[in-house]
């Protein structure tokens, strides 16, 4: 009886386990310029370097620098170099991350500060950007991400 109790117990947790796990949507310029849109806040769109130090395994802010270009009238034409600030958030367990390397993002103006956040689905960033998210970020934000 317990050894049938117990069966049913790990047969009951293999199938529920997948009811736990966090799904994200693909990376989608477009859907994440018109979320951003939606905030009411400033936005700026980068393609460039992001330079960080170690990151938060959980929730929590991190100074780092992001260098490149920002976009303007002609796509990513005004040069960019500034301090930000890389806000790691969290989704129960799942907490988003961030690496020095090449990225293109939308960085969120928050009380005289550029922010960028990293959650776990990683909305409003994408590292490493191929040429076709690079072109969708220029068609997307418009005159709505500078």
């Amino acid at each position: 009886m317990i050894r049938t109790a117990f069966l049913f117990l790990v047969l009951l947790l293999g199938v529920a386990s997948p009811a736990f796990a966090l799904k994200c949507l693909p990376p989608d310029v477009a859907r994440d310029v018109r979320a951003a849109k939606s905030e009411r806040t400033e936005w700026i769109a980068v393609n460039g370097m992001l330079e960080t130090g170690p990151v938060p395994r959980s929730s929590g802010e991190v100074p780092a620098r992001f260098w490149g270009w920002a976009l303007g009238r002609a796509g990513f034409d005004r040069p960019f170099d500034q301090r930000i600030t890389l806000r790691v958030s969290c989704y129960g367990p799942w907490c988003g991350e961030a690496r020095t390397g090449p990225m293109a993002a939308l960085l969120k103006r928050e009380e005289g500060r550029l922010v960028l956040i990293a959650d776990p689905c990683n909305a409003n960033r994408w590292p490493g950007p191929s040429a076709r998210q690079v072109r969708a970020l220029v068609k997307s934000c418009g005159a709505g991400c500078r």
